[in-house]
């Protein structure tokens, strides 16, 4: 019998799967692009009918982010996001409901920003527009 796709991603990333790691990578892993709280998770994990104490849910975003699996996002507001998608790219955040998008890396041009200082090389670039619709 052949092993689930999340069971197999939370071992690749050297985590153990149990049925809450399982639950959440079912959500989070094996499908489009998301950006999520853990609150939302939360709500969603309980409509789906399996509900799991909010600290489990925190727990285990934590997890996955040292895993490699998630990446968080700190341009909404107090709230962190976790991103799903582990490719470059860049975020527009809507600052009055703090949804946040993704923007492909190819529809923007950026140039040689900074002088990096000497004994130093970027690691990543983040980039976040903020919206906000007009009036």
């Amino acid at each position: 019998m052949a092993e689930s796709e999340p069971v197999a991603k939370l071992r690749a990333a050297g985590l153990r799967p149990t049925r809450q790691r399982i639950a959440i990578a079912a959500r989070l892993l094996c499908g489009t692009a998301r950006h999520i709280s853990a609150e939302q998770l939360h709500d969603e994990l309980s409509a789906h009918g399996q509900p799991m104490a909010l600290a489990t849910i925190y727990n285990c975003l934590h997890q996955f982010e040292e895993a490699g699996l998630l990446r968080p996002v700190h341009h909404a507001g107090d709230a962190v996001l976790y991103d799903t998608n582990l490719g470059d790219h860049y975020h527009f955040v809507d600052v009055e409901t703090g949804t946040i998008m993704d923007i492909d890396p190819g529809d923007i041009a950026l140039p040689d920003l900074l002088d990096i200082p000497p004994g130093y090389e970027a690691e990543s670039i983040e980039l976040t527009v903020r919206l906000r619709r007009k009036n």
